[in-house]
């Protein structure tokens, strides 16, 4: 019995004892148990908003693809034979079908509309094809390559005011001209003359651009005409002002002049200068009128042994939208390389004309509600005739023509994700 009530009166006091230990123990575990939920959420909280940046940035990337793919058939050249005259840039196989390109894009488009990231951006053109080895500069890829990147660029928006100036630096398209390297991009399947011969198709170098009002200024400096890497220790200047404007019923208008200026070969005293005169005018979304002048001269010509060159064109277009699904267009143009320097014998001037007209059909246009990539798909048939001042184009029995005559389909498709 007092065993037992020994025993009861230890355990109370060993309880009492015991007990504010336990419970401040108990106390420091929770508290620090708090600290690492704290932390924890803390942590989740900072993954959250990386993965939300993350996020954020891969849907501002614009990602591209198309394909062009062609059937040509010129008739004084039955037997398959390539048109390396000059008269179908972009386009020489001749009685075969062509895949000419398939095209790859990736652009990050700057926005003043954001944090300080989203004034960088990119872009990125991958080119796969025939056209590769045509457009490709000198000093990128070899000779017979079928793959080229033809734009690959960092773009800066730098804020001023209520405007910013575009900054470029990379590889990039010209300024001159109408036509495009992208066929999807021009009323009619076949290039001009004027964008074979008479432009250049790419710079690699710094460019800026500012708007000012419906007023846009472009000046920017590069290696030249279709080069990547310098072939002398000058630098080519490129300059371009544009007027834009749009009301109801001419819904669009765009004038612009483009000059490049700069040395183009090793020669002492060689310059080229180039202007290009660009306009268009759409008569309530339905009508179009272009017209592209270009006037180039270049001095100390080492084909002409140190002789001066000039050579200039006019192309014009008619291009109506006569059905949601239904365009046509109508080329007509005159290249005259008056020193044989672009497409004819150095010092033995030629004078080409060239009219095209060409459908365009986009079969599924509309037809599935919701299913906007059927709508992308566009079927082109043509019919183009050239014209030479003496006779020029090679037949298939090897004799010269003042007439060229030939028919063209194409198929593009396109994805805009």
């Amino acid at each position: 019995m007092i065993r037992n009530l020994v025993v009861c009166m230890m355990l109370t006091v060993l309880t009492l004892t015991v007990s504010p230990v336990l419970s401040s123990a108990e106390s420091m575990v929770d508290e620090e148990q708090g600290k690492v939920y704290e932390a924890e959420a803390r942590v989740s909280q900072s993954d959250i908003e990386d993965l939300n940046a993350i996020t954020t940035f891969f849907k501002s990337i614009d990602f591209s693809f198309y394909v062009d793919t062609t059937y040509q058939y010129v008739f004084s050249k039955p037997d398959g034979t390539d048109i390396t005259d000059g008269s179908r840039p972009l386009y020489q196989d001749n009685n075969s079908f062509a895949l000419n390109a398939f095209t790859t894009s990736i652009a990050k488009v700057p926005t003043t509309e954001g944090g300080l990231v989203d004034l960088f951006g990119f872009r990125a053109d991958i080119l796969i094809g025939s056209q590769a080895e045509l457009i490709k500069s000198a000093g990128f890829g070899g000779d017979d390559t079928e793959i080229d990147l033809y734009q690959g660029y960092l773009n800066l928006l730098i804020p001023i005011g209520e405007t910013a100036i575009d900054f470029y630096a990379g590889k990039f398209v010209t300024l001159a001209g109408f036509e495009v390297i992208e066929a999807k991009g021009n009323p009619n399947v076949t290039r001009s003359w004027l964008f074979g011969n008479a432009i250049p198709f790419t710079h690699t170098g710094i460019r800026a651009g500012v708007p000012i009002g419906p007023v846009s200024l472009t000046l920017g400096l590069n290696n030249g005409w279709d080069v990547t890497e310098d072939n002398n220790e000058a630098k080519t200047i490129e300059a371009q002002i544009a007027y834009s404007y749009a009301g109801d019923t001419i819904t669009d208008f765009w004038f612009g002049t483009t000059g490049y200026f700069g040395k183009e070969d090793d020669a002492d005293d060689s310059y080229r200068s180039l202007l290009t005169f660009v306009g268009s005018m759409t008569l309530k979304d339905m009508l179009s009128f272009i017209v592209d002048v270009n006037y180039a001269w270049e001095n100390d010509v080492l084909d002409l042994a140190g002789d001066d060159a000039t050579w200039w064109g006019i192309a014009g277009y008619i291009v109506a939208d006569v059905h949601p699904a239904i365009n046509l267009a109508l080329r007509a143009e005159m290249f005259d390389d008056q020193d044989g320097v672009r497409i004819g014998t150095p010092g033995t001037g030629i004078k080409v004309y060239e009219v095209t007209p060409t459908i365009s059909i986009m079969p599924f246009k509309g037809l599935i509600a919701g299913v906007r990539y059927l709508d992308n798909m566009e079927w082109r048939f043509e019919f183009r005739w050239d014209h030479a001042d003496e006779p020029f184009f090679v037949e298939d029995d090897g004799s010269l023509s003042q007439d060229q005559y030939g028919v063209m389909a194409q198929l593009l498709y396109w994805i805009e994700i």
